[in-house]
This record gives structure tokens, sequence and C-alpha cells, in this order.
């Protein structure tokens, strides 16, 4: 049984965290207790994210892109922290780009925030890790390239990369008792999505497609964030959790 007494105290570090489903992620770990350090690009965001979220939140401006930059987020939160009990790989960019106008430049930008950060983050991390007592990570992919959805092919292509990664480094790390596990949402209904993307057919070929007849949000996501990362799923390692209201069955 999980018990959020369990997450007091702890030091979280969360990737993407000023918006969407990382921010709720954030909100989620500071309403139980978490030390909770963050990162995102956009450092007005960030900023007016972390003061709402209480003083439990802590924020770094960095962009994951950069390499010099994970590192410098990393070591901010050894000097601010000591520890990391529980990492969240979470940042992504869901540029919708048609095959036909694909660029390398595309490819470089796409590939580095969405597979080589959760590679580079975690590796910047694992000292911490080791030394923490959570020992748990939890990378956010997506169930668009279980559907091979359009015009989504480089997306998918490194979202996809995250299962693999999740499966062996579960099995590298299992002997020093570090899980890691990962969650596949399906379309969440976050500002950005709604504001950008999201039309009312969408909401209703949703709401036809899946078995939970209700749209999916951040907030139904972060409980199961919650238990992955929790001593309830110590039998856990190298799962696949798909979030999505039942619209694909694994």
């Amino acid at each position: 049984m999980m018990d959020a007494v369990e997450f007091a105290g702890k030091v979280a570090v969360v990737t993407g965290g000023s918006e969407g489903i990382g921010h709720d992620f954030c909100r989620t770990l500071c309403g139980v207790g978490c030390e909770v350090y963050f990162c995102s690009r956009n450092a007005d965001k960030g900023r007016l994210a972390a003061k709402a979220l209480g003083a439990r939140a802590h924020y770094y401006q960095a962009d994951l892109t950069a390499p010099d930059q994970i590192q410098a987020f990393a070591a901010h939160v050894r000097e601010s922290a000591g520890r990391v009990d529980y990492l969240i790989n979470n940042a992504a960019n869901d540029d919708r780009i048609k095959f036909s106008d694909l660029t390398v430049e595309d490819c470089d930008r796409m590939w580095a925030l969405n597979l080589r950060s959760f590679l580079l983050m975690s590796r910047a991390c694992l000292e911490l890790l080791r030394r923490g007592e959570g020992k748990s990570v939890v990378n956010i992919s997506t169930t668009n390239y279980m559907f091979g959805l359009s015009p989504f092919t480089v997306y998918n292509a490194t979202k996809s990369g995250i299962l693999g990664f999740t499966r062996s480094l579960a099995r590298e790390l299992g002997e020093e008792g570090i899980r890691v596990n990962m969650i596949s949402p399906g379309w969440i209904m976050t500002e950005k999505q709604l504001r950008k993307y999201v039309t009312e057919e969408d909401k209703q070929t949703l709401l036809r497609d899946q078995c939970v007849k209700h749209l999916i949000e951040a907030k139904h996501v972060s409980p199961v964030m919650l238990f992955l990362l929790s001593s309830a799923a110590c039998a856990m390692s190298g799962q696949n959790l798909v979030v999505d209201g039942g619209r694909y069955f694994q």
C-alpha cells in the first residue's frame, strides 16, 4: 500500500516542470512533502511556476538540449540537496513535422530533447541517485508512437526510444536497487494542447475510442507517477504504464 508519508523530505528532480504534465508532477510531489528541483528553458514561466508551487519548489533555468546545462542543473541539485531520491525525465518537444519537410536540424533538435536529455540527465544524476533513499526513475513517453500517428514520425522515433532506454537502464541499475519505469500518457488536455491543437472533433473522437468516457488531464497521470516512485511499486522495474483512458491496449 502506498503511504504518502514516505515522500516527506525526499528530493525529487523533474525536467520540464514549468507547465503541462511536468508542472502537475511538481505540484503533486510538493503536496506530499518532497523538495522539488525542476528546470525549464523559459525563465519567466519557471519562476512563475515556482512561486505558484510554494517553498518546496526550486527552479533552475536550463536548456536540456545543451549537455553542459544538464551538468549544471545536476550540479545545482548536488550543491543544494546532496542527493536525488526521485528523477522524473519529462521534458519533450511535440512539434508536428511532415516527413517530407524533415531536416537534419529537426532530427538533431528532437533527438536532443526527447531522448538524449533523458540519457544525459540520468547519467548526471546517477551518483546522486545512489546516495538517495527513493532510488526511482520515471521516464515520460507517449502512446503516440504505439498508434503510429501522423505527422509525428520524428517525434515518435525519439519517444519510442524511451522504451528501450527504460528497459535497459532498469536492468543495468537494478543490482544497485535503482528502479526505472516509464509512463506513456495519451493525449493529455493541457493548456498548451487545448490552445494549439485540440479541436472539438478531436475530443469527440477520444471519448468515442476510450473505455473511460472523460478526457484525460495531467491530474490523472500524476498519481501513476507517484505510485511508480513509491515503495508500493518496489517489485516493478522496466515497466511501461499506459495512461490514456483505455484507448490503447498493450
